[in-house]
């Protein structure tokens, strides 16, 4: 139940529960554009400021109708407050004993006009706003005001409601109305019910109504609507239908009939198209964004706001959306609840983001669909394919490094699929390993591709090539090669490669590289008189080698049998389309 405030009060426990749903962003709404005064309630101004505006004079001036009618005041009333926060539960409830935070702001609207009243800091209600409230000939409409509003203004100042009231008919509560005409509940669903389609940002509805600085423009459009909307709308539900005869809502209806045009006259529509699109479209990118943050290794299932900015589709996204005022920031996350959490661990650290995880999801998945080693291989091929978003490291050669990750199985698992790999991982263990973590959980890592390639087959080809060039004898190659770093590390990664995929590819072209580079270095090692080992990191040093190297094995097929051949070119010099790799020498 949306309370004055926007948050919700203890009658409607139950609703709020409900599962939540994208933000209602409406392609069109209407702007108040009336008059708006901000007084504070101890100010001497206050009291004329309203006779100013809510004068009966001034009324009866505008719409000399209702004076020969003799047809009351009818005036939009609000009250707003800093959010009341309760550990431990999503919702405060306000009571007798925890009445929560006091009033900090009052709204009163006419036809064209609202009055914002502060009241930080007042203790006891000032006369001629008691006078208002307690005046049976001038209606008060209220959305929502129930015991909950009642403690507050009481708790606030000291004022009794069912005491100092007479005539409780001359407070009417459009949500009491609404529910007898079977319109949707809530303001906002109100207004697009009753075609004046409003912008109500829940986010400015729980911010800081008690600052001791001046209220935002955000702020004060916010509740100079809320109380003028609120006026509104009692006219448009006394249309859908009218109250009785000779009754208090049938002159405030009549009022409201003769006012309507002149209310009509102090909203203008917005064209807000542009920005729901780019609304949804960044929401749509950080969504994936979150997602695959809070599954790389070490976060803990959530990630950091300020890393979306990293992410390239973010970065795309947000170009376009800043030109229609849509940013990506704690409110736009906020915003859309339905799919984050937000959340501070500390003060002064960094906002972070998570993933909303509802509880009725369902876990599709079922043991009985599929074999083990159906099962098994599957997994094997997720854990192959899986990339997190974080940019690869770089070899000498300008590849790509192939690392075996370790990969938290939330990451690619469902809950029921985790549950079956607990049950069946020993069985596999020559396959993936297992290990738990306190951040992560389960961490898998592959160990053996299902179809993975032969690194005996590669390894055998690189030593027969060694072999060739230096003549040298067989276990003399092979030690050399598995005594390389590199080589031996892309050589261990081809049992986690799928045989025949551009991976291997990738990886082979590696391999020979580096067999040349043992070659040179063996040649450069007997002109200059060192050893190989120090010719080697000596030549991986030089610059145009290596990118000279790469370029060739990337580009050019030929390459690789100069490169399996050991011969060199006339010349380093001679242009790369003729001249073949260069020879260290």
């Amino acid at each position: 139940k949306a309370s004055a405030s926007g948050l919700p009060s203890a009658q409607g426990q139950g609703r709020s529960a409900r599962q939540l749903r994208p933000p209602d962003i409406p392609e069109e709404y209407l702007r108040f554009t009336g008059r708006v005064v901000e007084v504070h309630a101890d100010d001497e101004s206050a009291g004329a400021a309203f006779e100013e505006l809510f004068g009966r004079g001034r009324f009866e001036r505008a719409f000399p109708e209702v004076a020969a009618q003799k047809l009351p005041m009818v005036l939009g009333l609000d009250l707003e407050w800093k959010p009341d926060r309760s550990r431990g539960r999503r919702f405060f409830e306000v009571t007798e004993k925890s009445p929560g935070n006091p009033i900090a702001l009052l709204q009163l609207a006419c036809w064209d006009s609202v009055l914002l009243v502060r009241t930080t800091g007042c203790r006891d209600m000032p006369p001629w706003l008691a006078e208002v409230l307690e005046d049976t000939s001038i209606v008060k409409v209220s959305a929502a005001f129930d015991l909950a509003d009642k403690l507050k203004l009481r708790h606030t100042f000291g004022w009794e409601f069912d005491k100092r009231v007479t005539d409780p008919a001359s407070f009417m509560d459009i949500a009491e109305l609404a529910k007898e005409r079977d319109v949707p509940f809530g303001l906002k669903k109100m207004a697009n019910e009753l075609k004046a389609p409003m912008l109500k940002s829940k986010e400015i509805s729980c911010s800081n109504w008690a600052t001791d600085e001046d209220l935002t423009l955000a702020q004060k459009e916010y509740a100079a609507e809320d109380a003028f909307f609120t006026l509104l709308l009692l006219g448009r539900l006394f249309e859908r239908r009218a109250p009785p005869e000779n009754t208090l809502a049938a002159k405030a209806f009549a009022s409201c009939r003769i006012t309507r045009p002149a209310m009509e006259g102090s909203m203008k529509p917005v064209d807000n198209r542009d920005f729901k699109r780019s609304f949804f479209e960044l929401r749509g990118v950080v969504k994936d964004a979150v997602a695959s943050l809070s599954l790389v290794l070490g976060s803990e299932g959530c990630t950091e706001l300020n890393k979306l900015f990293q992410v390239k589709a973010v970065e795309k996204v947000l170009k376009t959306a800043k030109r229609h005022n849509c940013v990506l920031n704690s409110s736009f996350m906020r915003q859309n609840e339905d799919l984050f959490m937000v959340f501070v661990e500390s003060a002064g650290a960094a906002t972070k983001v998570r993933p909303r995880r509802l509880d009725d999801e369902e876990d599709a998945y079922n043991d009985d669909d599929e074999e083990e080693w159906e099962f098994v291989a599957r997994l094997c091929g997720r854990l192959a394919a899986y990339e997190p978003l974080a940019e690869k490291r770089q070899s000498v050669l300008n590849r790509h490094t192939v690392e075996v990750l370790q990969v938290p199985a939330r990451a690619i698992l469902g809950a029921n699929e985790q549950a079956r790999w607990q049950a069946c991982a020993e069985r596999h263990k020559e396959l993936v390993e297992t290990l738990s973590t306190p951040s992560d959980g389960m961490v898998l890592k592959l160990l053996r591709h299902p179809h993975g390639a032969d690194a005996a087959v590669h390894l055998v080809r690189c030593v027969s090539t060694l072999q060739a060039a230096l003549q040298l004898d067989a276990q003399e190659a092979e030690r050399r090669l598995r005594s390389d770093g590199k080589f031996s590390q892309f050589l261990a990664t081809l049992a986690t490669i799928e045989r025949g995929s551009a991976e291997e590819v990738s990886v082979e072209r590696t391999l020979r590289a580096r067999t040349r580079i043992l070659t040179d270095a063996q040649r450069v090692a007997e002109r200059v008189s060192v050893v190989w080992e120090a010719a080697r990191e000596a030549i991986e040093k030089v610059k145009w080698y290596r990118q000279l190297l790469g370029t060739f094995l990337a580009e050019h097929a030929q390459a690789e049998e100069w490169l399996i051949g050991g011969s060199s070119p006339a010349s380093a010099s001679a242009p790369a389309s003729a001249a073949g790799p260069p020879s260290a020498e």
